[in-house]
């Protein structure tokens, strides 16, 4: 198993509308380099699998701002349960720092199953979402899943991603199985979502080609989105945007 940590960086976001999305590919692809992983189809799949308490305390501090906030997934790519990834996701203000660590499809289903115990010969990140699991009752409480258009650049180590057919699901025991999910999508009028990410600065031709038009940030995150769609859905109505291209 392998763990990481990145430093914080700033993160932004804007909902884009379904009639801009490929006009946004095209100038971002002609500014910035195609991440590698998306290979030749220029995009790739996105299954997450969130993690909350019995009260709803991650969910609940997005809701309210918090400044300092966490969030637990385990997540596979192009549904290949070859590489599964736990992952936590801590934000101040706009600033994000990922930890993650590799786990094997063992180790996912014993947590998934509730036997497997912090251990020392487990990463740090792995033992700490576990004592979570024992002590907050950490548990799984939605699937988002997405496709996703990458780009990169040196410049501020910047990356900027399009999320397009976000959806949500409640089927946790099909998670890792190479087929769809009976899902529904989260944003109304297949409208999509930008994220950029930076350290310390944004490159002006970027954040230029980010925010033509009438595109303004976001503070909604992908998983309090999908929260709506389940059957303790955290929003009695459906959100919408307006002031989009």
């Amino acid at each position: 198993m392998h763990e990481y940590d990145d430093n914080y960086r700033h993160e932004f976001k804007y909902i884009i509308s379904a009639s801009s999305l490929l006009s946004q590919a095209s100038l971002l692809g002609a500014l910035m380099d195609r991440d590698a992983h998306a290979g030749e189809k220029g995009y790739y799949s996105i299954r997450s699998l969130y993690f909350d308490d019995m009260e709803d305390s991650l969910a609940g501090d997005n809701i309210s701002g918090t400044d300092e906030r966490e969030k637990w997934r385990i997540r596979i790519y192009d549904r290949d349960p070859g590489y599964i990834s736990l992952e936590r996701k801590s934000r101040k203000s706009d600033l994000i720092s990922k930890s993650s660590c590799c786990i094997d499809r063992d180790t996912y289903g014993r947590i998934m199953d509730g036997t497997l115990s912090p251990g020392g010969d487990q990463p740090a990140l792995l033992n700490r979402f576990l004592i979570g699991m024992r002590t907050r009752l950490l548990h799984p409480v939605v699937i988002v899943e997405y496709e996703r258009i990458p780009f990169t650049a040196n410049e501020g180590n910047t990356r900027v991603t399009i999320d397009k057919d976000i959806r949500s699901s409640t089927e946790f025991a099909s998670f890792l199985k190479d087929t769809p999910l009976v899902s529904r999508p989260v944003l109304s009028q297949n409208m999509g979502l930008i994220e950029v990410k930076f350290d310390e600065y944004l490159p002006d031709h970027i954040a230029h080609a980010v925010e033509r038009g009438n595109m303004r940030r976001e503070t909604f995150s992908k998983y309090l989105l999908a929260r709506r769609f389940t059957p303790d859905g955290l929003f009695t109505r459906p959100l919408t945007f307006t002031g989009q291209p």
